[in-house]
């Protein structure tokens, strides 16, 4: 990009310009108000008349005899020193100096300053709708990649076809059984166990069922799924701790403590005789 002077020269011109034009607004709107006032004073009234009138009368005022007056100093000479002292008084004027970009620059910035905060703010824009993810990608027919995204739709990727991997390595010998048995702990625990010569191998299943261990000791492991009593209410362990079923997210409050009864009055009752009679003799 090349500089253009010309057009730059007249970019300052036409700033300079609308400046000088903003700041001498006032002055020039007093000088039309005072050239209003000027042309709104009465024209002058004619008084040659007055005038011949005075003249005549001051001509028959008779000037008595003066006295002799002494000689007045030389004030056209007294007036042109003071004058050349004042002027030489006054220092010599000095060259003008050009103006230069630094001296405009100030200017230019706070014009376009005033005009950037003219300039309207960008208002927010609708709200986007929202992005989808992929959840979901398989191989269709012909090789074609399908992405499946989180509106239900599917998306066709394009015929993928990937490179063949390395040659696998030789899998191990399958592991049969000559010998199978199950036991159970008597709580919650099923353990498999199966056997071929010396190789053994075992399975334990934990099924997800409530053990009572009664009222919650300090110190004591507790497992999933074991239920104690605390505080007056039964509590359900959610993973294996030993903390206490208030202290955290380690139990799970399962049947919670009731309100206290009444207490109870006792009332002494008055045992009434009891009246027994013989039966009487059949004849």
């Amino acid at each position: 990009m090349t500089f253009d002077g010309k057009a730059f020269g007249q970019e300052i011109v036409s700033v300079v310009k609308s400046y000088l034009a903003k700041e001498l607004a006032p002055v020039c709107a007093r000088l039309d108000a005072l050239e209003k006032r000027v042309e709104a004073i009465a024209a002058p009234v004619d008084l040659s008349d007055d005038v011949v009138a005075l003249k005549a009368a001051v001509e028959a005022i008779v000037i008595p005899d003066l006295p002799e007056f002494p000689d007045l100093p030389d004030i056209p000479a007294i007036v042109a020193d003071a004058v050349n002292e004042a002027v030489a008084a006054i220092p010599a004027p000095r060259d003008g100096k050009s103006v230069t970009i630094e001296d405009v620059a100030p200017l230019i910035a706070a014009e376009v300053e005033k005009c950037v905060s003219e300039i309207p703010r960008p208002k927010d824009g609708e709200p986007g709708r929202d992005g989808l993810d992929v959840k979901e990608m398989f191989r269709a027919e012909g090789g074609h990649l399908v992405a499946v995204m989180s509106d239900g739709t599917t998306r066709d990727l394009g015929v993928f076809v990937g490179k063949d991997g390395e040659p696998g390595k030789p899998g191990a010998d399958g592991f049969g059984f000559d010998d199978m048995d199950v036991s159970y702990d008597g709580e919650k625990t099923i353990t498999w166990r199966f056997t071929k010569g010396e190789r053994t191998k075992e399975f334990a299943f934990d099924m997800p069922v409530v053990i009572d261990r009664g009222v919650f000791r300090e110190g004591n492991a507790y497992k999933a799924g074991d239920g104690v009593t605390w505080a007056g209410s039964f509590w359900i362990a959610q993973k294996h701790t030993s903390a206490k079923p208030d202290a955290g997210e380690d139990w799970r409050l399962s049947v919670k403590r009731g309100r206290d009864g009444k207490d109870g009055v006792v009332k002494e009752k008055t045992l009434q005789p009891v009246r027994v009679g013989m039966p009487a003799r059949s004849s």
